[in-house]
């Protein structure tokens, strides 16, 4: 597993690696090569429940640039890490029409998706830099860059 994405996500080297599309990944390396550690991790642990996934896209225009799903067991502990796999990952279009496609497919390959969070790439590495998250995804959303769904409780509130 790369170093970075598993120190971003404080994972423990058993966790599982499945269907990683390699330019997704390659993508993923290199926006969180300075993120904070564990940043992700308390996300996950904060914003995903426990027996479910989240979904996290990354678009450059109608492209999915990046994703990354995670799968956490029913302690809330990542189970398993990948990325949107297969002719889902190739697909292009509008981020909510293709934001609705990557949950469903997370549903059908990962079970349960507590979070879903997509977001133009300009918006993402924002969102990494700021000291402030919600308001990082608040400017996202105003200005057309992000799609949240699923929503979890915890986050909505958050983010009120």
């Amino acid at each position: 597993m790369a170093d970075s994405i598993a120190y971003a996500l404080a994972l423990d080297p058993s966790t599982g690696l499945r269907h990683v599309d390699q330019a997704q990944w390659a993508h993923l390396e290199e926006l969180l090569r300075d993120t904070a550690p564990n940043d992700l991790a308390a996300a996950v642990r904060t914003f995903v429940s426990a027996g479910s996934s989240a979904v996290v896209g990354i678009f450059d225009g109608d492209l999915l640039w990046a994703s990354l799903v995670v799968s956490v067991d029913n302690s809330g502990a990542p189970q398993s890490v990948s990325t949107i796999d297969g002719p889902m990952a190739q697909s292009g279009g509008e981020m909510a029409k293709a934001a609705g496609e990557a949950v469903r497919w997370v549903q059908a390959h990962q079970g349960p998706c507590s979070l879903g969070l997509f977001v133009d790439k300009v918006h993402a590495e924002a969102l990494l830099r700021a000291s402030d998250k919600a308001a990082a995804l608040r400017t996202a959303s105003a200005a057309g860059g992000l799609v949240l769904s699923p929503v979890p409780p915890a986050l909505a509130i958050a983010l009120a």
